[in-house]
């Protein structure tokens, strides 16, 4: 088969980053002789519609963007192919857990002749997550960051506001939930499930999670007073969260959460709204190019 790249880009993704990386790769697939068609996705919702489009004539599709952008294409994908994943957003979450390359010209070169692996993936109802799901705390983040908009502030700086803005004030609430069908009620500040380890742009919420062992980690935070809670963020930058005695970690093929008015989501990192939530393990689901 002929070699055909369908290539989808998010140019609001990483500011100005993605003109730039379009730019690059197409002047490097050029240089090699490879056809490629570029779509440029604007919309939320863009990148969905465009690996839609795909058909037979088509070898291979590379991303380019952030945790946002995969999500919606992964979730357009028409039939199984070759992807490959070139990070340009603010967090670049699940890239974390692969290994693409040092520089620019790595990566490329990943893109177009990695070796191709397969990578299970997670479904929350009726969508497709790489990295996870978020329930409590880290959804009201996203929550807040779509509904409570601060002018200037943007990516990083904008999720560490609502980070420390509601840090210390944020109260458990029940949860409702089975794991692998074992039922369970508890009061948590956060319910996390997950594919890959890390979320947020930085938090290893999930340090032993890994992408191709057919399970998903499942991450459980239990009350923490204020001060405790600002003393101990830093864990979760390390993944040492797992020393302290309100939180517990399970390994699942299947999470169902309960309907609650009181818990907000988020899959990916992008706002999901409120449970009811089945999420199960797709395993060996995508293959993913990688060094």
């Amino acid at each position: 088969m002929i070699r055909k790249i369908f290539v989808v880009g998010n140019r609001f993704s990483g500011s100005k980053k993605t003109v730039r990386i379009l730019k690059e790769l197409s002047e490097f697939l050029r240089a090699r002789n490879l056809a490629f068609e570029v779509v440029d996705t604007d919309l939320d919702g863009d990148a969905t519609k465009a690996t839609r489009r795909l058909d037979a004539t088509f070898s291979d599709v590379i991303i380019i963007g952030g945790d946002g952008t995969i999500n919606e294409a992964v979730n357009g994908l028409a039939y199984d192919i070759p992807v490959s994943i070139i990070p340009a957003g603010t967090g670049n979450d699940f890239t974390k857990n692969i290994t693409l390359g040092k520089t620019q010209e790595e990566v490329f070169q990943t893109a177009v002749d990695g070796k191709v692996t397969r990578t299970d993936l997670g479904k929350c109802n009726e969508r497709l997550f790489l990295n996870g799901v978020g329930i409590g705390f880290d959804g009201q983040i996203v929550e807040d960051m779509a509904s409570k908009r601060v002018p200037l502030l943007k990516g990083h700086a904008a999720y560490y506001y609502h980070v420390l803005r509601i840090l210390g004030s944020y109260k458990v609430k029940p949860f409702d939930f089975d794991v692998d069908g074992k039922p369970l009620k508890k009061d948590l500040i956060l319910l996390t499930i997950g594919n890959g380890t890390t979320f947020g742009g930085g938090f290893k919420l999930m340090p032993e999670a890994k992408i191709d062992d057919g399970l998903l980690e499942v991450c459980e935070i239990g009350d923490l007073s204020p001060w405790k809670r600002f003393l101990n963020i830093h864990r979760l930058s390390n993944g040492s969260h797992g020393d302290l005695k309100m939180v517990e970690f399970h390994r699942a093929k299947n999470v169902r959460i309960e309907a609650s008015e009181l818990l907000y989501a988020h899959i990916d990192g992008e706002r999901l709204g409120q449970p009811p939530f089945n999420i199960e393990i797709q395993p060996e689901f995508l293959q993913l190019r990688v060094q």
